[in-house]
């Protein structure tokens, strides 16, 4: 029979507080809804090795506005990366990173640049911050396909979110003005 200590703490063991997660080539996602018009709604996106729970209409469009501003530093990004000549078999919606956004995050854009790995060219990416997550940005074709998935989650949670009509202006249109 195995025991475990008894619980003297209320802060976990380990937290991860910072990660990096790639962009690049086209980006597909399972979008789910669990327990719309409710209180505890929450949408579920699959895209790629991420697992995003969206807790509110907010958080949705707080992380379309992120990739939509990211658009103005992609002037030296490459239109789309091929994608490597060996891939490996991955198991099919293998996640590696889980995170929720229960709120708008705060953001910051820099595009970056640096040698490649093999040396003489010099690479050009966006590094989107959005707290605890940094999106590197490497092609055109991660961003807008990306900017189609966020899109598509926003308007689910205008349909199923409590908040949902106070967040339903479109970030990626011109006359976009920020509800809080």
């Amino acid at each position: 029979m195995s025991q475990s200590a008894t619980a003297t703490h209320v802060i976990p063991a380990a937290v991860i507080t910072h990660t990096v997660a790639t962009i690049r080539g086209q980006q597909l996602a399972d979008l789910s809804v669990y327990h719309a018009r409710t209180p505890d709604v929450r949408i579920a996106l699959t895209w790629g090795g991420v697992l995003m729970h969206i807790w509110s209409c907010q958080a949705a469009q707080g992380l379309l506005e992120a990739f939509s501003a990211a658009r103005a530093a992609m002037a030296r990004v490459p239109r789309e990366i091929p994608p490597p000549a060996k891939t490996l078999d991955e198991p099919f919606a293998r996640t590696t990173l889980a995170v929720d956004w229960t709120r708008r995050p705060t953001y910051a854009i820099v595009p970056q640049s640096g040698p490649s790995k093999a040396g003489g060219n010099i690479l050009n990416w966006v590094d989107l911050y959005t707290g605890p997550l940094t999106w590197r940005i490497r092609d055109h074709a991660g961003l807008h396909s990306t900017i189609e998935l966020l899109a598509q989650a926003h308007k689910t949670a205008i349909a199923v979110c409590p908040d949902g009509d106070h967040y339903s202006a479109d970030p990626t249109t011109d006359d976009y003005k920020r509800p809080d």
